[in-house]
């Protein structure tokens, strides 16, 4: 299923692309937070007391999104389901390999004239986060 939300979205604005997978997860009833400093830019799906169930890391680059999930630690045993939100074109990057082998999920997005769209979301929550 093809989702949209928001219209006149740029690529690289990262902040639309993040609001609209709010708005997307938690039309689906997800309990969904961040950092509320606003220090970092990931969501957080809450599970059973208030731990996170899962996390969404934004990038417009493949590679980006590899270094940044490493650096922070986010590949460690344990550590709830990471997604990593990119471009749809970025799936072709040589840089999935290593998103790969942490364990995270791609999920791509597309910018058009309906807004942004997460083509795949439905399929892979239901996939990776669903019981």
């Amino acid at each position: 299923m093809r989702e949209s939300i928001g219209r006149g979205v740029g690529e690289a604005d990262l902040g639309a692309v993040r609001a609209a997978m709010r708005a997307l997860l938690e039309s689906r009833g997800y309990a969904v937070a961040s950092d509320t400093l606003g220090l970092r830019s990931e969501l957080y799906i809450l599970g059973p007391g208030d731990l996170a169930r899962a996390l969404f890391e934004f990038a417009t680059d493949a590679q980006d999104a590899a270094e940044s999930l490493y650096q922070s630690g986010s590949w460690a045993a344990g550590m709830p389901q990471r997604f990593a939100v990119l471009p749809s074109r970025e799936l072709e990057s040589p840089s999935m390999e290593l998103i790969e082998q942490m364990r995270v999920i791609p999920v791509a997005f597309e910018v058009g004239p309906q807004g942004v769209a997460f083509p795949d979301l439905d399929r892979l929550m239901h996939e990776h986060l669903e019981p």
